[in-house]
């Protein structure tokens, strides 16, 4: 009968080569990763880099087109600060001066004394200032300024005692007639 001999493996080295064979494989395995990932950072770097070059040069034809803008913005800046103007000056030719002070006579009861009328076009305010002789002169004139058809909100801003008169100063708003279009002037038939 034939007996199988086994084999005796004798080890004189120091060190287990299998294991640095591992250590090796392992190492060499994550060198490869570390080369991708590197080759991989420098395509996206490349991406980027040309990405950023496009936004630089979009910013730069922005600028341009910016710089062709101003002029044409500035401009309409003036035709609009032109407009308000021409608006103001069509307003105040609107403007019935005959209504406003005639609106201020029928108001005005005996004993009061008009010092100073100051009339603002933009909201069509008024400020009145004058001299009544009693408190009940004054009354009479806020009444008649309440029961105006031409003014609303009649206000009594101040009233004072001035050398034995009652000093007063009285905001109103003038309420425009509604301007019904016709011909211009010097085209009337």
């Amino acid at each position: 009968m034939t007996e199988k001999r086994q084999s005796i493996t004798i080890n004189f080295a120091g060190v287990n080569y299998r294991l640095l064979v591992r250590i090796q494989a392992i190492l060499a395995l994550l060198s490869l990763f570390l080369l991708l990932g590197a080759a991989a950072s420098l395509w996206y770097a490349r991406a980027y880099r040309a990405e950023s070059a496009a936004l630089a040069g979009q910013v730069s034809d922005l600028a341009k087109s910016q710089e062709k803008l101003r002029p044409v913005m500035q401009e309409r800046e003036e035709l609009a600060k032109t407009l308000a103007g021409m608006t103001a000056l069509l307003d105040a030719r609107r403007m019935s001066w005959t209504r406003l002070l005639t609106g201020i006579e029928e108001a005005f009861p005996a004993g009061i004394a008009l010092e100073k009328v100051e009339f603002n076009i933009k909201d069509h305010t008024a400020s009145l200032e004058g001299i009544a002789n009693s408190p009940e002169a004054l009354s009479s004139l806020m009444i008649g300024l309440q029961q105006s058809q031409v003014f609303t909100n009649p206000l009594l801003k101040r009233q004072s005692m001035e050398k034995g008169n009652l000093a007063f100063n009285v905001a109103i708003s003038y309420q425009q007639p509604a301007v019904v279009a016709g011909p211009a002037r010097g085209q009337e038939k």
